[in-house]
């Protein structure tokens, strides 16, 4: 293997058997390069083709590469540094086309390619074993090297997202690869929050296992229902299928084992919707041996959720509510029914018409009313709050004729953090009643 610039490091060709470069995934500068513009461009059709503008999972994938690119800069001079660079464009294409397939089916899609130096609160960690705590380093998570001392294993599930669905396609990106021969780098899907049941998928550099676990007790235990002898290298991505009652285990996109649960052992409902990765350490008493880090990890609904989409419909049918003169927000109790079910978003007072969004973007929001009789001046305003424990403020205010009439609305086209509150608003120069069935409040996500 020769560097980029054909500079050969000193000692870049000694070391143990199992340790030196030669374990290295065999990659030249041609077929790489090659490889990855080809599987980019085309990550990229698919993007194109639906009209996509900038998502966080793009976000996520163009941090990646960039990362990537950094990382290939300094790969002619040490062996960690070229799996490092491997992996974190494996990472970048992963995030495009996990984000490809959410919008593909209009469901979520979660993406982490751990930028960070811990791995946070979003994960729940299980420990089995005399084994270190995980760490975060260069953009991969793995088991500590130091503090290890017998066999064991970390599971950590993302107990803060879910899949919208029961299909779930959950991949991993293989990072450093520490003579992982023995033990395995895990994929968790399909998991309660506390794993006392998920589905499983093992890799290891020489096996793919497949099958399904539980925790009871304190302890965690596995069985088996797949198992192929197929290779895996650092930059290689790990998928876990699951689809109704079956299950398959893809490397980079090829199928290499699978099962069926006819009888739904392992449970497939929405609380069993989270998902996950772990790592293993094994010792035989003579050498040592670590699975590979997890340099990027995303989750994927394989299936249409019941109502897709970001939005929400209030409905005033047949209240009748009191509105005093002034510019102020809509009365408590004013909206009885929901014209549809709302869909990712939180409906914090159904009454006042207060909905919480849970996606960053742009959103077109209507509303309108109805008066019993014509009073004054009447427009149509949008408040806003940053949190639902923040204060409203007026965000847009709607046109008026500046003549009597009965009725007012407005649409407006607004951007909105995660987390931001709106709710519906008038202008009334006089004392009124809002009332149906004409009342409403709608909003709908239109950033994709």
């Amino acid at each position: 293997m020769t560097s980029p610039d054909r500079f050969v490091p000193a000692g870049a060709y000694t070391g143990t058997a199992s340790g030196n470069i030669s374990a290295l995934q065999a990659v030249t500068m041609a077929s790489a390069q090659q490889a990855a513009v080809s599987t980019v461009a085309s990550a990229f059709v698919g993007v194109s083709g639906a009209g996509s503008s900038m998502n966080a999972a793009t976000q996520n994938a163009l941090n990646a590469a960039t990362n990537a690119q950094s990382g290939a800069g300094t790969a002619n001079s040490t062996a960690n540094a070229a799996q490092g660079s491997t992996a974190a464009n494996s990472t970048a294409i992963n995030d495009l086309l996990a984000g490809q397939k959410a919008q593909d089916t209009g469901g979520s899609v979660f993406t982490d390619n751990f930028n960070r130096p811990t791995l946070g609160p979003d994960y729940r960690t299980f420990k089995w074993g005399p084994i270190a705590d995980l760490v975060v380093a260069n953009g991969e998570v793995g088991i500590n090297q130091n503090g290890d001392q017998d066999n064991g294993w970390i599971l950590a599930v993302n107990t803060a997202h879910q899949t919208e669905t029961d299909d779930q396609a959950v991949s991993a990106v293989m990072g450093s690869d520490r003579n992982s021969d023995l033990v395995g780098a895990i994929l968790i899907a399909r998991a309660a929050s506390d794993l006392s049941t998920f589905v499983a998928a093992i890799a290891s550099r020489n096996n793919v296992w497949l099958g399904r676990g539980w925790q009871v007790g304190g302890n965690v235990y596995f069985r088996k229902w797949g198992e192929a002898s197929v290779p895996v290298h650092t930059g290689d991505t790990v998928t876990l299928d699951c689809v109704g009652t079956a299950y398959q285990v893809l490397v980079n996109g090829a199928s290499v084992t699978s099962a069926e649960d006819p009888g739904k052992v392992s449970p497939v409902e929405p609380a069993n919707r989270f998902f996950g990765f772990g790592c293993q350490y094994g010792w035989t008493g003579i050498r040592w041996s670590f699975s590979f880090n997890i340099a990027g990890l995303t989750a994927a609904d394989l299936a249409a959720p019941t109502v897709s989409g970001t939005g929400w419909s209030l409905r005033c049918m047949s209240n009748s509510i009191s509105a005093p003169s002034g510019q102020l927000r809509f009365p408590a109790n004013t909206f009885d029914a929901d014209y549809v079910p709302p869909s990712n978003v939180q409906i914090l007072d159904h009454g006042l018409g207060r909905v919480q969004v849970n996606k960053a973007g742009w959103y077109a929001i209507s509303l309108g009313y109805n008066l019993t009789t014509a009073t004054g001046v009447a427009g149509a305003d949008l408040w806003w709050a940053p949190s639902a424990a923040g204060n409203f403020q007026l965000l847009r205010s709607g046109f008026n004729s500046g003549v009597a009439n009965s009725a007012a609305a407005e649409t407006f086209t607004v951007y909105l953090a995660a987390g931001s509150v709106v709710c519906p608003g008038y202008y009334l120069s006089g004392n009124s009643t809002i009332t149906g069935p004409n009342t409403y409040f709608d909003g709908a996500f239109i950033s994709y």
